[in-house]
């Protein structure tokens, strides 16, 4: 009881936060159907993992104090925190603004890390949407994707093209214009075939298997999983019918059982 009566105001803003979450979530969803990439379950747990990350890493930083600077531990414990309410006013408020704000920058950079980077990596591809093949496999647009993974010449550019927009943020890929190189066993993190359900975050790469080709020959950036199941992707060198080449970077919606694996690359 003393918990809940010390926490009120942060236990009751929760709820109100989601609530307006689901509100921004059903009003995007309503208003663009087709284009709305805020998903409410996908954000809460987003926001979920940031916190208990950063719980996790204030307990680990105070067990290192005591494990590593003894002395600092005790005295912040026995001395800072106990005579705290007997310092003077004006450091008592110098200490106590500092403290917040110190925490508030450590949440900030908890948070930031791999969230930062996917919703960096979807304003740059979602930008991208207009880029078309001026000639086969070629354009200015086109060349520079190919140029970033080493290849002067019209080709097949699907990978190039996330190989690209990964090294634009600074996450390490296979930087490759080989799609099946995005279908490692060290990056997949789920299979189509397995039975468990897809762990999707926003800008993982999908991978696609021809059979044909007895190999994976397609990628693409997976955006999100929607209310009935389907993969959302952005992909490179594809067109309307969803070929593996086609003639630009497109929206795509996919079957889930069409795909391969799902490798993720920003963690």
């Amino acid at each position: 009881m003393k918990f809940l009566k010390t926490f009120k105001e942060e236990l009751i803003s929760v709820p109100l936060l989601i609530v307006v979450f689901f509100a921004i979530n059903w009003g995007l969803n309503s208003l663009f159907p087709g284009n709305a990439f805020f998903d409410f379950y996908s954000e809460l747990e987003n926001i979920i993992y940031s916190v208990l990350r950063f719980i996790i890493a204030l307990s680990v930083s105070w067990v290192g104090v005591r494990v590593i600077f003894p002395k600092v531990y005790f005295f912040l414990k026995n001395e800072f925190y106990v005579n705290f309410s007997e310092q003077e006013t004006t450091l008592k408020y110098i200490l106590a603004v500092s403290i917040f704000l110190m925490f508030v920058l450590a949440s900030s950079m908890s948070a930031k890390g791999q969230e930062i980077v996917r919703l960096e990596v979807l304003q740059n591809i979602t930008g991208q949407l207009d880029v078309k093949e001026v000639r086969n496999n070629s354009s200015p647009e086109i060349d520079k994707y190919l140029a970033s993974v080493g290849i002067n010449e019209p080709a097949p550019w699907c990978a190039a093209f996330v190989s690209y927009n990964l090294n634009e943020v600074g996450v390490r890929n296979p930087n490759s214009a080989w799609s099946p190189d995005f279908a490692r066993r060290t990056d997949i993190i789920w299979y189509s075939k397995s039975k468990s359900k897809p762990d999707v975050k926003c800008c993982d790469v999908v991978t696609f298997y021809y059979s044909q080709l007895g190999r994976v020959g397609h990628v693409g950036f997976l955006i999100k999983q929607d209310k009935a199941g389907y993969f959302i992707t952005i992909e490179g060198n594809t067109n309307a019918a969803g070929s593996r080449n086609g003639d630009g970077v497109y929206m795509k919606k996919r079957r889930v059982e069409k795909t391969y694996a799902i490798s993720r690359y920003i963690k």
